[in-house]
């Protein structure tokens, strides 16, 4: 099967088996009387976060950094900020999401800062100023967001889901065309069936404004990524463009792996080494564990994993989860599982393109056809290449159960429709402080 026709299979859910799923993460969007004084808190803490920079950057070094550079260094992450919407909503699913976000935004950002400085010849104080500065600028609006986030309550800093029913995909339009903001809704449901092409128009136009669109299940013939989804005690279908399936976006993604997967093998090299050789020195050989995997477009891969198990783990079972306190796991196995570190050699995989460092944690075939059964969306975690570390994988457990199946697609749904490169950088920070903090085993 080509890959066009896998992603037309994938794209076109079989609606009448779809049934009300739980309500996927999303994107929290604040009140607009409480979006100038994010902004605000936001200025605060980079005029903050510059002045400890330029103050101890001072102090080592003897000389004044150019106040000028940081100021405009301040501007441009106020502006990156805004670019992102993130004055008006946040993609931090909890609160302390808020710190890695503002981090991931600031760090992009102020790679580019400091490039163009050093293009422009500025002296290496002032550099090393504004480098610091924008670690100190994500830690500091991340600390300030959660803060706010836990003193005055998300019930009074989000809006509440506010849905607006049509007629007609004419009525659609003008809803989605208003320039007000007054009372604007975030989800609009659509009564008429409409063509795939004409509904894609009307997806994109919705995202632009960060309104969910959905459509009657009576009503559709969907030509995009859709899933069930319950808005006041009825079932609809969500209708959403992956952000992550753009050609650009597909671009960016693919050199952003290549570049982070080159410079984590190479500083990995030496723990894989001493892990293989504790794996073979316990139990012998192989050392690798291989097996097989649903990737991108429905497309079978072989995973690579330091093996954990003992060699005949399924010999006699078969395909089977692990669960807590499995026998079949070594010695070297549970600390290789609790630091994750048996999963480093799918760096390889993403090299390969098979995999990514971020998307969907890919699945076995024969879990895939079983949950494609139970949850019809569930093959639209195949529209993206799957991941080494998942956004389903970070906020659920990571042994495997049918009964969370759902509550994980939702996850993988949510980055999926919502990807950008900040959300990948965020996702890899978060990962590093659970697998530091052993919460990710």
């Amino acid at each position: 099967m080509n890959a066009s026709l896998a992603r037309k299979q994938i794209l076109t859910a079989d609606v009448a088996r779809v049934a009300p799923a739980v309500p996927e993460p999303a994107p929290h969007v604040y009140r607009p009387a409480w979006r100038g004084i994010v902004a605000l808190c936001d200025v605060a803490a980079l005029a903050g976060a510059f002045l400890v920079a330029v103050a101890v950057v001072r102090h080592v070094s003897g000389e004044r950094p150019s106040m000028g550079a940081c100021l405009v260094a301040a501007l441009v992450l106020l502006l990156a900020l805004a670019a992102r919407g993130l004055h008006e909503k946040t993609y931090a699913i909890v609160r302390r999401d808020e710190i890695y976000y503002a981090l991931a935004v600031t760090i992009l950002t102020g790679i580019g800062l400091v490039a163009g400085f050093c293009l422009v010849g500025t002296s290496l104080p002032t550099r090393l100023a504004v480098a610091l500065g924008v670690v100190l600028c994500g830690a500091a609006i991340g600390t300030v967001r959660y803060l706010v986030r836990r003193i005055v309550g998300e019930a009074r800093l989000f809006v509440e889901p506010r849905i607006v029913s049509v007629a007609s995909e004419s009525e659609a339009e003008r809803r989605l065309a208003d320039p007000s903001t007054d009372n604007l809704p975030t989800h609009v449901v659509i009564a008429e069936s409409i063509a795939g092409g004409r509904l894609n128009e009307l997806a994109r136009a919705a995202a632009r404004r960060g309104i969910v669109l959905a459509v009657a299940l009576e009503g559709c013939a969907p030509a995009l990524a859709v899933r069930g989804l319950c808005l006041g005690g009825s079932t609809v279908l969500e209708v959403g463009v992956p952000s992550v399936d753009a050609r650009w976006a597909r671009a960016v993604k693919r050199t952003f792996d290549l570049v982070v997967a080159s410079c984590a093998l190479v500083l990995v090299a030496p723990i894989l080494a001493v892990a293989a050789l504790a794996i073979w020195l316990e139990s012998g050989g192989p050392v690798l564990y291989r097996q097989p995997r649903v990737g991108r477009d429905g497309a079978t891969f072989s995973i690579l994993k330091l093996r954990s198990m003992r060699s005949d783990a399924e010999s006699a079972s078969g395909a089977v989860w692990a669960v807590d306190g499995d026998t079949r796991v070594t010695r070297v196995g549970r600390v290789l599982r609790r630091t994750s570190i048996d999963e480093l050699p799918q760096l390889v995989n993403v090299l390969r393109g098979e995999m990514s460092v971020v998307g969907p944690r890919p699945e076995r075939p024969v879990f895939v056809e079983r949950f494609s059964q139970e949850h019809p969306q569930y093959r639209q975690r195949h529209l993206v290449a799957p991941g080494l570390t998942a956004c389903s994988h970070l906020y659920m457990p990571r042994t495997m159960r049918s009964d969370i199946v759902g509550e994980r697609l939702d996850y993988d749904l949510f980055y999926i429709r919502n990807w950008s490169l900040a959300m990948d950088v965020a996702l890899i920070l978060k990962t590093a402080a659970e697998v530091a903090f052993h919460k990710a085993a």
